[in-house]
């Protein structure tokens, strides 16, 4: 508490606790706090103990902090009895993540953390965080995931640099399509007045991109030679590395063909008692690996677990499958009949043979924090 009262703004937090990534843990519930602080004008004259259980799987690619700092935050805004909209507390808790912590993560996992529902996908549009309608998953279809022993991390270094590549990618977008650019204060940041795309690269098709753009991309470029020829970026969370060398072309590519991906799979998941259906759906989620794992986010592990339920496929009721999380390892997300348990498992023990790691296998959703509440423990 004397730690979070010293700080004055997320950077002071994040400068007392540094990167010791031993520490994250208690980075994320005192950012909690110290945000409350800050966006919700808390003030703080009491201290307080709190216990923290989770059987989130760390460092899967499930959304572990993301759950840590929505529950630390929803036991918090009970414990001083503040009203507070849940999608805030997603807000707040990203700018933890990013700002605390150091891990340039967008605002998905805690927006589900917060707003999820039982039996349904979240739909938002990150632009930046629209919640719409959810997607009512039908009965006859299921998800699990598949562990792949293989610790992610979304604060490491490749997804760091495919977040920057995909900036990149947009600022040399922007040049080629005319738009101005007012250049900031000397931090590499960069600001694009747009009125075709809005700033974000999902909002380009992909017939478009690849007509226009795409030829024009790096596949590769040095940061001092993007600095000197653009100057920066739009995104103020991460930062262009002069000695560094980034992949362009792919990073900025994903992102608009993901859009792509799942909006047509939004509008094909209620007719997923078709046969035909789910084998599409099942081809987006194989397309959507694909994609991340060009991105060089990839990992053998999660390579050869999509591979086997490819291999094993709709004759076993099992229809797509693809990574999850920031990459580089973590869980492997399966689509299959609802009665594919069986299949699945067995997909886990061919895993577990091949690679001598075991498979941990979950499955089933469950309400947010929002709607799952809080509950104060009142001791003498």
């Amino acid at each position: 508490l004397e730690q979070v009262a010293a700080a004055s703004n997320y950077a002071v937090l994040h400068a007392l606790l540094g990167t010791d990534p031993d520490r994250s843990w208690a980075g994320y519930v005192m950012g909690t706090l110290l945000a409350l602080i800050i966006e919700a004008n808390l003030s703080v004259t009491r201290g307080l103990t709190m216990v923290v259980s989770s059987r989130v799987p760390e460092g899967k690619g499930v959304s572990s902090s993301a759950a840590l700092e929505v529950a630390s935050m929803q036991a918090l805004v009970r414990a001083f009895d503040l009203n507070i909209d849940p999608a805030a507390i997603a807000t707040w808790c990203q700018r933890v993540e990013n700002l605390v912590v150091g891990a340039p993560c967008g605002i998905m996992d805690q927006m589900t953390s917060a707003l999820g529902r039982s039996g349904q996908l979240l739909q938002l549009l990150c632009q930046p965080a629209t919640v719409l309608k959810p997607a009512v998953v039908p009965p006859e279809i299921a998800f699990w995931g598949i562990d792949s022993g293989l610790r992610h991390a979304v604060s490491g270094s490749d997804y760091t640099s495919v977040r920057v590549g995909a900036f990149m990618g947009y600022r040399i977008v922007a040049e080629l399509a005319g738009f101005r650019v007012r250049f900031d204060d000397g931090r590499g940041v960069v600001q694009v007045d747009d009125p075709r795309y809005g700033g974000y690269l999902a909002n380009l098709s992909p017939s478009e991109f690849a007509q226009h753009y795409a030829t024009h991309l790096p596949r590769q470029i040095l940061g001092k030679d993007f600095l000197t020829a653009y100057s920066g970026t739009t995104d103020s969370v991460t930062k262009v590395e002069p000695d560094r060398t980034y992949a362009v072309l792919e990073p900025t590519q994903h992102p608009i063909g993901e859009h792509f991906r799942v909006r047509v799979f939004a509008e094909l998941l209620p007719h997923a008692g078709s046969e035909r259906a789910r084998e599409l759906l099942g081809e987006l989620m194989y397309q959507s690996h694909a994609s991340y794992s060009a991105c060089g986010l990839g990992s053998d592990g999660t390579d050869l677990l999509v591979e086997l339920v490819r291999r094993a496929g709709p004759r076993a009721g099992l229809y797509g499958a693809k990574i999850t999380g920031g990459g580089s390892g973590g869980t492997v997300a399966v689509l299959g009949a609802a009665g594919a348990g069986g299949a699945v498992a067995r997909i886990a023990e061919q895993y577990a043979e091949q690679t001598g790691r075991h498979a941990a296998i979950f499955s089933g959703s469950s309400e947010g924090a929002a709607a799952f509440g809080a509950t104060a423990l009142v001791t003498e």
